[in-house]
């Protein structure tokens, strides 16, 4: 069986990450194929990274607080792939997302603990599933017995959900789409008895090349087809033979150990993925030829399921306000008026974030399908858009024009220039070294090629911001007070 964990190790270690990326997987960069992953210098600092915080789950420190025992195995698995069945489960949850959040400082939108709640979403939804029947299997016992495979081997999966950026005139988020589709979004060209043959391109895949999995979907822009072809959801190893990985310019080789300490280290990178015949087993597959299944719930916000993406926002605006902060004490200007006011705005914003993650939490609900739900998250996947892109505004208005000059680690090191440095480049009670450093970790966040690509994600991480817009308005309940509203206007006001 190709699910089969008897082999299973639970709870991942760093080496057998680092390792597990030794697989044959075709990843190419700049026109060229490259045959080692993990020592490559585009993905080192992230593999590292990623290693360290995986055998965190193994120390006395975070063990308990990031793994639990499988009741079928007796395997130590990550919290992550819990499926909660109660408000404790649910509690337990976040403060593993909150580890992996606070380690990563809030920059990896694609950590293994973001994409282990998609697979338990399908998990919640595999009544549904199995209620599009097809003879070679079960879609929803599929999920069940992927989630099971996926916990029990604590697997980093992606995912891919978008068509290729052609044109997107004729592509099937368009109300005025042609009958037929152009055959470069992925679709299903044959079924055999071992499962479905598959091409065509999809994006973008984070992190896909540090991954073990890849999980392939059809986001809620896309799940409007003309041609059922092109209707399917599964997930399959990275290394998966006909699957071309193609990498965007990497943001993470700089010299100096200061210079980007988030570029270097948290370079998720950005993938496009390319299909050519490739075999999807039928015990991969959850959806074929029919999204009705799956769609209420993408208007629902899945794209901001559980806790993952919930607490790396809110360490990702907790560290901006703090560099801002410390940036504005660095040259002496947190007192004046207009500084306070708009770091206080940043502070408003990390408060509000906190306050709506309370209330998912305190709205949380048994479902039909016997798993703990965190309750409505609907509408904060656009909030966060809005102010993540205001929150970098301010911390540069508050950084000044030092964002763009600032020394290196070898300007710092040399004995020449250091006098220079240390008389001009000095803050308000601190060094030329102290002041250089932080400041370019606020150019990381807001300046530099690291962070851009961030601003950029964050932007698209929810989905189309303007359809979840509609999405949001479709779906609020105003029947109440319109009907209070339709009292009022119905008859004229009373005098005196």
């Amino acid at each position: 069986m190709a699910l089969d964990i008897t082999a299973a190790r639970g709870a991942m270690t760093g080496a057998r990450y680092i390792e597990s990326l030794r697989d044959g997987r075709e990843v190419w960069m700049d026109g060229k194929r490259i045959d080692d992953v993990p020592s490559h210098p585009a993905f080192s600092g992230m593999v590292n990274e990623l290693a360290r915080i995986y055998d965190l789950q193994h120390s006395s420190e975070f063990q308990d607080t990031m793994t639990f025992v499988s009741p079928e195995s007796g395997n130590r698995c990550s919290m992550s792939w819990l499926i909660p069945r109660s408000a404790d489960d649910l509690k337990k949850k976040r403060r593993n997302s909150e580890v992996w959040t606070s380690q990563s400082w809030g920059q990896l939108g694609r950590a293994p603990d973001v994409l282990a709640p998609y697979i338990i979403s399908l998990y919640r939804s595999r009544g549904k599933l199995s209620s599009v029947k097809h003879p070679q299997c079960d879609f929803g016992e599929n999920v069940g017995n992927y989630h099971r495979y996926c916990m029990e081997n604590d697997l980093f999966l992606t995912h891919a959900l978008g068509d290729p950026q052609v044109d997107r005139s004729e592509q099937p988020q368009n109300e005025q789409r042609a009958r037929r589709e152009e055959d470069l979004a992925l679709h299903v060209v044959e079924e055999t008895s071992e499962g479905i043959i598959i091409t065509g391109g999809k994006q973008l895949a984070t992190a896909a090349p540090i991954s073990n999995e890849t999980y392939v979907s059809l986001s809620a822009t896309f799940t409007q087809r003309s041609d059922p072809k092109f209707v399917l959801a599964f997930s399959i190893p990275t290394n998966s033979s006909g699957m071309k990985i193609l990498c965007r310019e990497p943001v993470s080789i700089w010299n100096g150990s200061y210079g980007h300490p988030l570029g270097v280290s948290y370079d998720e990178q950005d993938c496009m993925l390319f299909f050519e015949n490739v075999l999807v087993p039928w015990d991969r597959v959850f959806m074929l030829y029919d999204s009705e299944p799956l769609r209420r719930d993408f208007a629902a916000g899945i794209n901001f399921t559980e806790w993952g993406n919930l607490c790396r926002i809110h360490e990702r605006m907790k560290v901006m306000t703090t560099v801002a902060t410390m940036i504005a004490e660095s040259i002496g200007v947190l007192d004046y008026r207009e500084v306070s006011a708009k770091i206080g705005e940043m502070v408003m914003y990390t408060e509000i974030w906190l306050h709506a993650m309370d209330g998912v939490e305190h709205g949380a609900h048994m479902e039909d399908s016997g798993v703990m739900a965190l309750g409505s998250m609907t509408g904060m996947n656009i909030y966060f858009t809005q102010i993540s892109a205001r929150m970098v505004q301010i911390l540069r208005e508050v950084a000044g024009s030092g964002l763009i000059m600032q020394p290196s680690e070898n300007d710092l090191a040399s004995p020449e220039l250091r006098p220079y440095l240390d008389r001009y480049l000095r803050g308000k009670g601190v060094d030329a070294e102290y002041k250089s450093r932080l400041y370019r970790l606020a150019h990381d966040l807001a300046v530099s090629s690291s962070g851009m690509r961030q601003e950029v994600y964050e932007y698209w991480h929810g989905g189309d911001p303007n359809r979840n817009r509609i999405n949001l308005l479709r779906g609020f309940n105003q029947d109440a007070t319109r009907s209070r509203i339709e009292d009022l206007i119905s008859r004229p006001l009373p005098h005196g």
